[in-house]
């Protein structure tokens, strides 16, 4: 019976932890798989121990589709494509002159599926017209013809291998096996391998809907793409060069990446304004408020400056309250006690008032004006802000200073001064 020459796909292929491939898991049902298998193998004789299989294989009774599946799969293993890529098939092809036992075979799970006696498998392969595989019926061994040698895997032959493949989207996402595909490719001669493409969603692997088709030969991959239509049942296929391909898609990513980065442009720009929209967190430093009372009734910010003149104060802001009272804060930690310290009899002049009380603000009543004080410097620095980003607008009448009014105002140039 002639070859099929649709092959297998590398990604489905799974087998069992007794393969001992590195970092692979077993699991239930790989465990169930390899239970199964070896049942099998006891009943017909197959077992490691070295007792004989049964031999008595009626060949009529193996149907041709069954037989065309077992030369496919082996053919698939050993194949140039797959065998390279398999690092589990490869040690074991280094061990005995590139002989596998079937035993050895039969823990792959797709050949397990199609059956697990030995002589069957024996048997189709001997049918095999494509020259690639030597079996050894005594031995019950196989491997790769040393008259086929396996192309070695560099960078010339990926891009060789790459200029014989085609991509084909189009087909049904779901209810879709490799076997289906393998049965469409039958009517495209000299396909080596069917790649289905999948992603991940969960803990599944998810059909994308398209293949990659390795061609045995560029002039077939060619005749392929050269055909007017291609359909897998009623759907059409997209087909184009797997290089062509693959520009696209270098393309397409870096669209993505770049739509990325000013999504993450705009994202960043839009938290620095609305930390710019957020106030400003003030503290100012302890120990620095001077209490002023028995002012003269028509005293300004500049005169209860100049009442401190002789004195270490650096004055931040002066408030001027309507009871004849004003507050006095410098600029340092622990200024305002400094300050007090020096003045004699807790006694300032204001103008021509000689007796003006001086105190200094501690425990609650300073925390309170201190806390009052951030608040207000902080709401100026957010109007100012505000204003900024509006252009410029001039402020109202809150700008403004002014005796008796309270609160903490800036004031403007002139007879009052500036803090």
């Amino acid at each position: 019976m002639a070859t099929e020459n649709v092959k297998m796909e590398t990604v489905e292929e799974t087998r069992d932890t007794d393969c001992k491939r590195k970092n692979e898991s077993e699991t239930e049902a790989g465990d169930s798989k390899r239970i199964k298998v070896e049942e099998e193998d006891k009943e017909n004789g197959n077992t490691e121990n070295g007792t004989a299989p049964k031999t008595d294989v009626d060949e009529s009774a193996i149907s041709p589709e069954l037989e065309a599946k077992i030369i496919r799969q082996l053919e698939h293993y050993f194949g140039d494509y797959n065998l390279p890529r398999d690092n589990y098939l490869m040690e074991q092809v280094k061990l005995d002159d590139g002989w596998v036992p079937l035993s050895t075979m039969l823990r792959f799970k797709r050949l397990a599926e199609l059956t697990s006696n030995p002589t069957v498998i024996l048997a189709a392969l001997a049918k095999s017209t494509s020259g690639l595989m030597e079996i050894d019926p005594a031995a019950k061994k196989v491997r790769r013809s040393k008259d086929k040698p396996l192309p070695e895997l560099n960078v010339e032959t990926k891009e060789e291998q790459k200029s014989r493949t085609v991509y084909c989207k189009g087909f049904p996402k779901l209810a879709i096996t490799l076997d289906k595909l393998l049965e469409f490719f039958k009517a495209y001669p000299n396909v080596l391998n069917v790649s289905m493409r999948k992603f991940k969603k969960g803990d599944q692997q998810l059909f994308k809907g398209t293949v990659l088709a390795i061609f045995q030969e560029r002039s077939q991959a060619e005749e392929f793409m050269a055909l007017p239509e291609v359909k897998y049942n009623d759907y059409p296929l997209k087909r184009q060069w797997m290089k062509d391909w693959e520009v696209e898609k270098a393309g397409e990513r870096e669209a993505w990446l770049e739509k990325v980065k000013q999504k993450e442009v705009k994202a960043e720009k839009k938290d620095e304004e609305e930390e710019a929209k957020e106030p400003q967190k003030i503290v100012l430093p302890r120990g620095t408020i001077l209490k002023l009372s028995n002012l003269p009734e028509d005293a300004d910010r500049d005169e209860i400056k100049a009442a401190f003149a002789n004195y270490p104060a650096d004055i931040a802001h002066v408030e001027i309250n309507k009871d004849q009272t004003a507050f006095v804060r410098l600029r340092g930690e622990d200024d305002g006690k400094l300050v007090f310290s020096k003045i004699e009899n807790a006694t300032v002049t204001v103008k021509d008032k000689t007796d003006v009380a001086v105190v200094v603000l501690e425990g609650e009543e300073e925390e309170e004006y201190i806390k009052r004080a951030e608040g207000s410097i902080s709401n100026k620095l957010q109007n100012f802000s505000g204003r900024g980003r509006r252009g410029g607008a001039r402020g109202g009448r809150g700008s403004r200073g002014g005796r008796g009014r309270g609160g903490f105002r800036g004031n403007r140039g002139g007879k009052k001064g500036r803090d």
